[in-house]
């Protein structure tokens, strides 16, 4: 028992140590910040690669790796359906439709987008929900860093929730856009070596790859679950793809690259990665049941997993690899929460703030955020519920978005369209639990912005006033 307690106590030790190297990393690399500008897209200064490697690194999450290993252990190969392939299906609509038009328009913010094109009021609907968005993705991440932290501590989850906040704010708040994208590079590359080391090991464990492919069951490849509905079946698919395409997190990459063709290159080199990537965490669910090891179920499969095959510092190792996931994401998630606080609201209410204001107000959003992210992770929903949440409320802008890249101006009809979805959403979702509530909102905002479109176009333009 004493044994125990000191290798947890030392594993401890040992990831408050690799977090504080990128607190300072973080710190270092943000502390040229001198503008909201600075702080909140890096100067406007990232080449394709860097958008790229932290696009990878925001987007492959905690969930990426422990959900979608236990959801592939426990439901075959339809488990993966959401992630990776949803998700990355969703960072290639990014890099095709997105990335190369909003960095044209210099904007800072989705929100910013929606004001040029819808005016005011489009933008202020359109912030509360990437507030709302970010925040609720933002709680999935500290959700993960908490259970690592009670695992490695026995602390217990409330206790860890607050460290690991703390730490997090600590980090998001003093580097920034550019060091969430310096320490992005470094998070990436360490989830990549060591699950390519998990992936080597459990191929040994197996005697090969032959052996190892030999070894899966038909299971595996089983369908859907027969109480799956074609409604469940479409959410499953859209909320992922319709939420990554509007999300604050993956885009402020592409308004942060030096050009609009360095945000599309950047974002189709990190939807690759991200899918690369993202197949090893699948295998894991595939294989590693056949192994005949003591493993566990839902979010405590993979965490086995690496006990199993680890040796104490190669799994001291992985657990640096869960926390640099998590690092890479939630940061950009506060951000985002930041982004839209400051740029509209702040600046609004107070339009001739300095630089320097602007920027001590997108800390201070920041520090709100975490704050708020960290109540919500207290209400005990799973990983994966959290992040499809996070998912279902941005996509709640998907219309606007999509219509105003498409050249209109209609500014009730986008103001509509925001406030019925919502509606719906909540109502339908979060009140009543109705199955399909993704789809009706979907339908909803369609209808509600083609019809107040029309209407507006065949509305009489006011008369211009004549001077006599």
């Amino acid at each position: 028992m004493a044994a125990a307690r000191g290798a947890s106590a030392i594993t401890l030790i040992l990831i408050l140590a690799y977090v504080g190297l990128q607190i300072a990393l973080a710190v270092w690399v943000g502390r040229g910040a001198r503008s909201d500008t600075d702080y909140l897209v890096a100067g406007r200064s990232l080449s394709a690669g860097a958008v790229g490697m932290s696009i990878f690194a925001t987007w492959f999450a905690a969930e990426s790796l422990i959900a979608t290993s236990s959801e592939v252990a426990a439901e075959g190969l339809v488990g993966a359906r959401a992630e990776p392939f949803a998700y990355a299906a969703g960072l290639l609509a990014v890099a095709l439709f997105f990335a190369r038009a909003l960095r044209r328009g210099g904007f800072i913010t989705l929100a910013d987008f929606l004001r040029d094109r819808f005016g005011g009021r489009a933008e202020g609907l359109a912030a509360t929900v990437i507030a709302l968005s970010a925040t609720t993705w933002s709680a999935a991440q500290l959700f993960a860093f908490a259970a690592i932290i009670d695992t490695a501590s026995g602390i217990g989850f409330a206790p860890a929730l607050l460290g690991a906040t703390l730490l997090v704010m600590t980090y998001t708040l003093f580097g920034g856009l550019a060091g969430d994208v310096v320490t992005d590079i470094v998070q990436g590359a360490v989830i990549l070596v060591a699950i390519l080391i998990l992936f080597a090991l459990m191929t040994a464990a197996a005697g090969g790859p032959a052996a190892m492919w030999a070894a899966l069951p038909e299971t595996a490849f089983r369908p859907a679950p027969p109480d799956e509905t074609w409604a469940d079946t479409a959410e499953l698919w859209l909320i992922p793809i319709i939420g990554t395409m509007v999300s604050q997190e993956a885009l402020s990459r592409t308004l942060a690259a030096r050009s609009p063709e360095a945000a599309r290159s950047g974002a189709l080199w990190g939807a690759g990665l991200y899918l690369a990537a993202g197949l090893i965490p699948v295998s894991f669910g595939l294989f590693a049941p056949q192994l005949g090891l003591p493993l566990g179920e839902g979010e405590a499969f993979l965490p086995s997993l690496a006990k199993a095959l680890f040796p104490e510092w190669l799994l001291i190792i992985f657990t640096g690899a869960l926390v640099s996931a998590i690092l890479s994401s939630v940061d950009s998630a506060l951000l985002a929460v930041s982004a839209v606080i400051t740029e509209s609201g702040y600046k609004h209410l107070n339009p001739n703030a300095s630089p320097r204001d602007l920027l001590r107000a997108a800390r201070a959003a920041t520090v709100a955020a975490a704050m708020l992210a960290a109540g919500l992770a207290l209400s005990g929903e799973s990983l994966r519920t959290l992040v499809l949440d996070a998912g279902a409320i941005g996509a709640v802008l998907a219309v606007p978005i999509i219509a105003g890249l498409a050249g209109s101006r209609a500014r009730l009809a986008a103001l509509a369209a925001i406030v019925v979805q919502m509606a719906v959403l909540v109502l339908l979702d979060w009140v009543l639990a109705v199955p399909g509530a993704f789809l009706w909102m979907l339908a909803s905002g369609t209808l509600t912005f083609a019809a107040v479109a029309a209407w507006e176009r065949r509305r009489p333009a006011p008369e211009t006033p004549t001077t006599g």
